[in-house]
């Protein structure tokens, strides 16, 4: 495979091909959480809060993490096709790139029914902050932070995956402190739930504006993704087994 042109057109459509159901299943169960939740609430209580960025927010970002882990892990099946780990490296940054963008998409497109629910039902008097999206201005600046954030956490996710991978158990599980923290100081510069507000509340920061906030958290990002893949290029990968 390593000498086909095509390599990582064939890489992505491969990791695509086994991602697409996980991913599908992963949101129908998503989706059917926030209804029983959002509607639990609504019947026996006052709904004062978007359900949607609770629900389609945070978690996502962990699912992500641990499908970093995943997918990192899965390297010697490609390996003992003949893939090199700088084709893989591209490979799993193309990939990761599409699924954080997909993900940001849909936690932006979820805002919509709400917003048009709440209001119809005119609960949005009860909320008590400001719903998250009104306008395109508010997503947009939600697709960036939230498309940042998510490919922060599936790098978070490789890293650890690289960790156990290379270290074993006890080793790979010393590398989980380090590899989340990146992540939290990215939600930190956007004030995310549940991690970046908590730890904003905890030192009493106040939220930067969406530039410094983005451009921190870009940073991070960039530095966290070459220092994940300077590890994984230097991984001692082993072959799947063969028989």
């Amino acid at each position: 495979m390593n000498r086909h042109p095509g390599v990582l057109a064939v890489l992505l459509r491969r990791m695509t091909r086994h991602m697409a159901p996980i991913v599908a299943m992963y949101w129908g169960i998503l989706l059917i959480v926030y209804v029983v939740v959002a509607g639990s609430i609504a019947l026996f209580d006052t709904l004062e809060q978007s359900m949607w960025l609770r629900v389609g927010g945070p978690p996502p970002r962990y699912w992500l993490l641990s499908m970093g882990v995943i997918t990192v892990v899965q390297a010697r099946v490609y390996i003992s096709m003949g893939v090199t780990r700088r084709q893989l490296g591209e490979a799993y940054l193309a990939l990761y790139a599409v699924t954080a963008l997909l993900f940001a998409l849909v936690q932006v497109a979820g805002f919509a029914p709400e917003h048009a629910i709440y209001s119809a039902a005119g609960v949005m008097g009860n909320l008590v902050e400001r719903y998250p999206v009104t306008g395109a201005g508010d997503a947009v600046a939600t697709l960036l932070s939230a498309f940042v954030l998510d490919l922060v956490y599936l790098t978070a996710g490789a890293l650890i995956g690289i960790g156990f991978y290379r270290y074993r158990v006890w080793a790979g599980l010393a590398i989980i402190p380090i590899a989340v923290l990146p992540p939290i100081a990215a939600e930190a510069a956007f004030n995310a739930e549940w991690a970046g507000l908590g730890v904003n509340r905890l030192l009493g920061l106040p939220t930067a504006p969406l530039p410094i906030g983005l451009a921190v958290a870009t940073g991070i990002l960039v530095l966290f993704l070459a220092a994940t893949y300077r590890v994984y290029r230097t991984m001692p990968v082993r072959p799947a087994a063969t028989r």
